[in-house]
Formats: structure tokens, sequence, C-alpha cells
């Protein structure tokens, strides 16, 4: 019977699987052809600013500026998300799908041994709201010291506004949150609202989210705007336009159109850690020698894709329970769930996985009062969970791999408590593939090439094995699952080899690649890049250093920033300063 149900749920799962696929795939290219056939761009229009980019930095910097009284262009090489992406659950699906970019870095020579050419998937959303579209939602501020350099004011506008950005509690966990949590408590760790605490501990997850439903940053650009913004989707930049080093507009592609567009004040490039400088470098700005290699006209020279770090993380699947309180695929699939959602915005469909997550100091860090070098995400389920329909695929796991160490456990009581790695000594680099647009870029993290990124790994996966040692883990029949990894057996279990081997195959992002155009190297504490004017960077590419969490925050709090040095240095403001309530868009969001 046990059998019988699984096989159904997995036949279930597969077709549902598919089905959203193909609607994924048939909108994208409904929204693609719809604006083709109304085609209303026209050639060298003029703007004040530019902004290339609209996720979570180029959305929220767009409407500011609209608000100011600019005239903006907003250019989105995506569409505009359709019907159903709303749905926190689904956001494994949306990966791999086109509103992804769809990025793999080069083959890891110290890491990612367990995925396919030891190559790691990084998605990143091509669409209106950007990568806000398609994250797990995870809304952390991090540690104060993690802005005390570039952003020593940042807490003053949290406070006292909470920014734009919905804020949500969890509206469903399993009662695997409530163990961890009593778990974390006998060792002794914090246990609060670390948001709001600004320190080290634990919580149940906060999200980016409003009455149930994923929120994202497209939903900033109101209608109220439109008549002082243009947004032109599905429209590819190819490079910043120069005369001399004075940024005038840029060149882009559209439905196989070519069209340029002129910036008054200025050219914003919010396209990511990986399209922002990718545009630069096309623009010649950029490590000279590379740029003249690819026989690209050097307007600047600035390490421009250097200094690449992103977080770190591994043990899926690693801890096995011998009760079911993690999250079960029958709980998502019978209608109930789908019910609750549509009628109320609750249940299980309301989950993006994470449930439980905080921070803590390593056994290598002495100062406690430092920013913290670890972090916990508590999933309850692993990629075990849907028999390898979505999130192997997602994550990129090898068949040899998924075959002999996942799928044996498909049917076990699985969880996921991951150590993340959140200030890696490993830096990367992104370079260009060649001089054409069309081309991806080279993405190499260079992960785990600096040996103290796995010691320190190694520290979080010693902690997690405390944890499951507590007498509330004990009491659901928590355990590591003690199968060697392949390509670790002739290491001995549990021994800092082994650990040190698991690490090196087990190697998954956390999706927070950052600091390949960052403050002080390759843009001043303005965002203007260096050599140029009329030209910023202002996205996760320009972090000084990763922020001690997931970076969507960061990010939002970034742009807010960016938006207030704008507000005070602009002509527009200062003259039509009058005409502004205390009641303006940025209130209304936040109250």
């Amino acid at each position: 019977m046990f059998i019988a149900l699984q096989f159904v749920i997995f036949t279930v799962t597969s077709i549902i699987v598919f089905i959203f696929s193909s609607y994924l795939n048939f909108m994208y290219l409904f929204d693609n052809y719809k604006h083709e056939f109304v085609n209303d761009v026209n050639d060298l229009q003029v703007y004040d600013y530019i902004v290339v980019g609209a996720g979570t930095a180029g959305a929220t910097l767009s409407a500011r500026l609209a608000e100011y009284g600019y005239k903006i262009l907003l250019l989105e090489a995506g569409g505009t998300a359709p019907s159903f992406l709303d749905i926190p659950l689904l956001a494994p699906l949306i990966q791999n799908s086109p509103y992804d970019w769809q990025y793999t870095t080069v083959p890891q020579q110290n890491a990612c041994k367990g995925l396919i050419n030891n190559q790691s998937k990084w998605p990143m959303g091509k669409l209106l709201g950007g990568t806000s579209r398609l994250n797990y939602m995870l809304y952390v501020r991090g540690h104060s010291s993690d802005y005390d350099k570039w952003f020593p004011d940042f807490i003053e506008p949290i406070t006292q506004y909470g920014g734009p950005m919905r804020i949500s509690d969890l509206q469903w966990n399993t009662n695997l949150a409530n163990v961890i949590l009593k778990g974390l408590e006998e060792m002794h760790q914090h246990i609060g609202n670390i948001n709001k605490d600004y320190k080290n501990g634990f919580m149940k997850a906060q999200l980016s989210m409003e009455d149930g439903k994923r929120w994202s940053t497209d939903k900033l650009l109101s209608k109220n705007f439109r008549k002082k913004m243009t947004i032109i989707v599905h429209a590819h930049v190819e490079k910043v336009l120069m005369e001399s080093n004075r940024a005038v507009g840029v060149q882009f592609v559209r439905l196989n159109k070519r069209f340029k567009a002129i910036a008054r004040e200025g050219v914003i490039l919010s396209a990511g850690a990986i399209g922002t400088p990718k545009i630069l470098m096309l623009s010649g700005i950029g490590p000279r020698k590379h740029l003249e290699d690819l026989q690209i006209n050097v307007i600047s020279d600035l390490p421009v894709g250097q200094h690449l770090v992103d977080h770190v993380l591994t043990g899926v699947d690693l801890v096995m329970l011998n009760t079911s309180i993690g999250l079960s695929m029958l709980n998502t699939l019978n209608p109930i769930p789908a019910i609750n959602y549509f009628l109320f915005g609750k249940g299980p469909w309301t989950s993006t996985g994470v449930e439980v997550l905080g921070t803590f100091h390593s056994s290598f860090q002495k100062n406690k009062s430092d920013v913290p070098d670890l972090q916990i995400m508590v999933m309850p389920l692993g990629l075990s969970k849907d028999n390898g329909i979505v999130l192997r695929k997602a994550m990129g796991i090898s068949d040899k791999i998924y075959t002999e160490y996942f799928a044996p456990i498909v049917f076990k009581n699985t969880v996921t408590i991951a150590p993340v790695l959140l200030h890696p000594k490993s830096k990367g680099e992104i370079k260009l593939r060649s001089s054409d647009p069309s081309d991806p870029p080279l993405i190499d993290p260079k992960y785990l090439s600096n040996k103290d990124d796995i010691a320190i790994l190694i520290d979080g996966l010693q902690f997690v094995k405390k944890l499951v040692e507590t007498d509330a883990m004990k009491s659901v029949g928590a355990s590591i699952y003690e199968k060697h990894f392949p390509g670790c057996e002739n290491e001995t279990f549990d021994s800092t080899d082994y650990w040190e081997c698991y690490i090196q195959h087990l190697t998954l992002t956390s999706y927070h690649p950052a600091g390949t155009c960052r403050m002080g190297d390759v843009v001043d504490q303005t965002f203007r890049v260096y050599g140029v004017t009329n030209l910023y960077a202002i996205d996760a590419s320009v972090l000084p250093s990763l922020p001690s969490g997931n970076i969507n925050a960061a990010i939002l709090m970034l742009a807010e920033k960016a938006a207030r040095i704008f507000k005070l240095n602009t002509k527009v403001y200062r003259t039509n300063m009058q005409c502004y309530k205390p009641n303006n868009y940025y209130h209304r969001l936040s109250r």
C-alpha cells in the first residue's frame, strides 16, 4: 500500500511539474510575441535616467527616481511575470525556466565534484522583479557590523520605516521548526527576532510575503508613475554609449531590432552581479588586458568582474528522522492546501522550504562581537523528497551521485540542516567569453580554493551533529545519514578528511553572488563608476563584502541608500520638493 501511494505521488508530481513547466514556456513565448506585435519602441528617445535591470535594485531605484520627478527608462531583458508565480511553494519550478538566466559556472577544481561536470547552477531572475521573483523569499538583515564601512547609517531607515518590502512571519511550518528551536535552546543559542536584535541567534524565518503571496520589487512599479516611467521588457542591453569618458545612453536589442536610448543625467546599471560587470566590460570599462585581448577599446582600466564571492552551503539530506514531521508531498498535492491558499493565503503552499535560520560563530572566531562566519538554514525536506523530479535538477546533482547517495533514502524521513559559509576567503571572477553581447560570460567563483573555507564549513557540520544529539532531536529519532558520499569511500566516515571530501563534492550555492564591481574598486560611495561620468552601478555587484545572511534585504537597503543620495544631489528634487507631501509613495508602502 505504501509503495503504491508513493508511486501515485511520484506520478502526480511529475505530471504537475510537466504542466507547469509547459505553462511557463508558453507564457514567456506569448509575452514575447505580444510585444512584437505591439512594438512601440522608438529609437533615440531621450530620458533623464536610464536604468538597466528591473530586479530588486533596479525596480526600487526606478520607482524612487520617478517619485522625485525624473523621466525614467527602465530596461528589462526578460518579460512580465505570468499568473501563479506569486505562489511561494513553486519557487524551485521557476528555476531552469525562461524566466531564469540559467547561468552555469565553469567547472570547479576544488568543489562541486558531485554536480554535473563540476559546475554550479546559478539561477537569476529574467523578468520584472528580477531574482526577487524566483528566490526563496528569506528576509535577513544580517549583522550591523556588515555595513559599518559603506553604510554606517543603515539602521536609521530600517527601524524608522521598515523600507518598502512587505515582511511576514511564517504562515505555516512543520513541527520540525519547533523541535529544532528546542534543540538550539538546549545548546544555549539565542532564540529571538535576529532581524530586530541585530545579533547572532536563531528564529523562524521571516519572508518577503504579503497575504501569503510572494512580495517582489516589481510591485513598486506602480501605475501612478507610468507617466514618468517607461518600461521596456525583452530589451537586452549590449553596451553603454560613451562620448569620451561620459555615459550618454545605452544600446539595446529588442525582438531582433537594435535601438539606442539617450540619458541626460546618467545611466544606472542594476543588472546584477553577473549582468552589470558584463555590460561594463562590453562598454570598455574593465581590466585592460582582458579587454584588449578581446579587441574592446579600453575607456577605464578597472578590476570589473574581480572579487566574486558567494555564500556556499552543504549538508543537504544529511539528517534522518524516525518520525514523519517534515514536509510531506501528500501535504502539498491534495486539494485542501490549494483551497486554503487561494481563499485564505494560508497553509503549506505559503512555504518556500526554509523554516528556521540563524547565525553563529565558528570555533575559529574568538571575538564573538565580530560578524558571524556561519549560518544555519533548516529545511523540512531534502532533494530526495520529490524523487529527483525538481530539486535534483535545480541543484545540478549528477546522475551517479543521485542514484548512489540520494535515491536509497527517497522513502525515508530526511531533512536538511545546512551550514552556510558567510564570509568566504575564496574569491572568483567573471570574464567575457567574447566581445559578442549574446554570449554568456565565464563565471568562476573558485569555490573552496582557500582551505580555510573548508575548515569553517566542517565546523558548521560539527554544529549540526551537536544539534542532532540534543534531547529535542533525539525525541524524533534524529541521526546523521552514515552512507559514504560517492567519491569519499576511502575516507573514514566522520573523520576530518571525510567531511573535507564531502564538502568538496556537495558544494552548493546559496544564490548570493556579489562583489564584481565592488565599492572602493569600481564605484565610489555614491555608486559612481570610477574614470567616467554619468555612469552608476547599483546592485549586488557593488557590495564590498557579503552580508551575514541572505542577500535580498541588503540589496533593497542598498537601493534605498542610493535613492537618498540621488534625492539629496538632484536639481529636480531641490526644485520640486515643495510639491511632495509627507504621505508620499515611500510612506504609503511602509505604513
